[in-house]
């Protein structure tokens, strides 16, 4: 659909419980009433809970149901991401399902989101806790023509647009440990992005990216031995009404720009210094668990590829591609807060 919906839907979010009148609508988008009151029909028809009264306007109500389609394609402001979309009562693993799809020719920005996960992944093979209805379980579909060496640093970037897109949307300033978890003020990881790929020795044939993000779950709702370092978007404590549907929207939106960005500037490089200015890795001690050692020392620095540059004493450094990175020492934030 064109922007202006998605325009509609921003302002009516904006103005929280108070009503947007016709005449504001059209004035700040350029068009008639008349077509002002035919785009909120088109929402409602959809699904969206907006209220209209007669002098008054209109305004989004609370509350949004389950995740559907159409409703998210109905605000989205993309060329081809989230264009072809699904969404599932209960899949395995979006990730498996993304992945499937890749193989039988989906598009690129296909998009597979779930309002439930029996096996959802994460890093390095771990579980992910994905209870129905609390939370965005969603893959996408990507078939970038870049050398394989590149393709990791798409989960940095990714960190970045659905960090800032989170802060826009919600308020909550979230931070990112490297190289793309996301964190809320207190340190709980609140969002994991896992990267899978089907290559060939030349080149990439396709790459499913994997976002699991927490949104309406209470301490509560986590299994015992994650209540500690789990944490959701409404136990932040946001400044604004939750929304999945316009969440989706914002994150798929961030996503296209700054992947085609990504592929038309080179890589990594143009988005280090916004990872910098939302990151809650340099300066901070650490340990570094790689596959055959771990590594203590201070975080220093990423470079234009993204690998961690830590400094483990007598001068040394040492540069780190791929890893976990666990903090040493009680949790508080860096840069890049509000």
């Amino acid at each position: 659909m064109t922007d202006v919906r998605a325009r509609i839907l921003q302002a009516l979010r904006g103005a929280g419980e108070d009503f947007v009148s016709g005449e504001e609508l059209s004035r700040g988008l350029g068009i008639s009433r008349t077509a002002v009151w035919k785009h909120i029909r088109y929402l409602q028809a959809v699904g969206y809970p907006i209220e209209a009264v007669r002098h008054r306007g209109y305004r989004l109500l609370h509350g949004e149901g389950p995740l559907r389609a159409d409703r998210i394609q109905a605000g989205l402001a993309t060329s081809r991401f989230g264009r072809h979309l699904e969404v599932l009562e209960t899949v395995d693993s979006t990730n498996r399902y993304a992945f499937e799809a890749a193989e039988r020719g989906a598009p690129e920005g296909y998009a597979v989101l779930a309002e439930r996960q029996t096996g959802g992944k994460g890093r390095r093979g771990r579980p992910w806790f994905s209870p129905p209805g609390t939370g965005i379980w969603m893959s996408l579909v990507l078939r970038p023509p870049l050398p394989l060496h590149r393709a990791p640093q798409l989960t940095l970037m990714t960190a970045v647009s659905v960090a800032e897109a989170v802060r826009s949307e919600t308020g909550v300033p979230v931070v990112i440990k490297w190289p793309n978890d996301l964190l809320l003020p207190d340190g709980r990881k609140v969002c994991g992005i896992l990267l899978e790929m089907s290559a060939e020795t030349d080149h990439i044939r396709f790459i499913v990216l994997g976002i699991g993000l927490n949104v309406f779950q209470r301490e509560e709702d986590f299994p015992e031995e994650l209540r500690h370092s789990a944490g959701s978007l409404a136990m932040a404590g946001g400044h604004r009404t939750l929304c999945r549907t316009t969440l989706v929207q914002a994150v798929l939106g961030a996503l296209e720009r700054d992947y085609d960005r990504y592929i038309a500037e080179g890589g990594f490089a143009p988005f280090r210094s916004r990872w910098e200015a939302l990151n809650a890795t340099l300066g901070r001690a650490v340990s570094v668990l790689m596959t055959d050692r771990t590594i203590f020392g201070v975080a220093r620095r990423i470079d234009d590829e993204g690998a961690l540059w830590v400094e483990t004493g007598g001068g040394r450094v040492e540069r780190v591609v791929s890893a976990e990175v666990l903090f040493d020492g009680p949790f508080h934030t860096f840069g890049g807060m509000d």
